[in-house]
């Protein structure tokens, strides 16, 4: 009985390692970005609503993301704020913020901050 417990244990932590949401900018690289939903507690709800991402991203070594409505890269990385993910988008005529939750490797939430709090999405990775 005792030698179970010695088994259980290692077991339970692979398991809380593999439920991490930390996001980093390696989770997002690979792959094509679709909205596919907007997104409002947790859950892919509605329509997407945001912009520009429309059309969707990809994300690339070094912090760049094409973005598909504009045909071009902007700058983006991770950060915190309020204790939440934050990722920041910068090009020459835009900068935009949202909240960005991981849900699994394939897909994600964005919600957005500031001026842009009604805009959400939930993006599925397209391999």
């Amino acid at each position: 009985m005792n030698k179970s417990k010695f088994y259980l244990f290692p077991l339970l932590l692979l398991i809380l390692v593999g439920c991490n949401s930390e996001i980093t900018q390696e989770d997002l690289i690979g792959g094509y970005w679709i909205g596919t939903a907007g997104y409002k507690d947790g859950e892919p709800k509605g329509q997407p609503y945001y912009s520009p991402f429309a059309e969707g991203l990809k994300f690339k070594d070094g912090g760049t993301v094409y973005i598909e409505d504009y045909d071009e890269n902007l700058e983006f990385w991770l950060d915190k704020r309020e204790n939440k993910a934050v990722i920041y988008f910068s090009g020459e005529q835009d900068y935009r913020s949202y909240y960005i939750d991981k849900i699994n490797e394939n897909e994600i939430g964005l919600r957005g901050t500031g001026s842009r709090e009604k805009e959400s999405c939930y993006l599925e990775r397209e391999r």
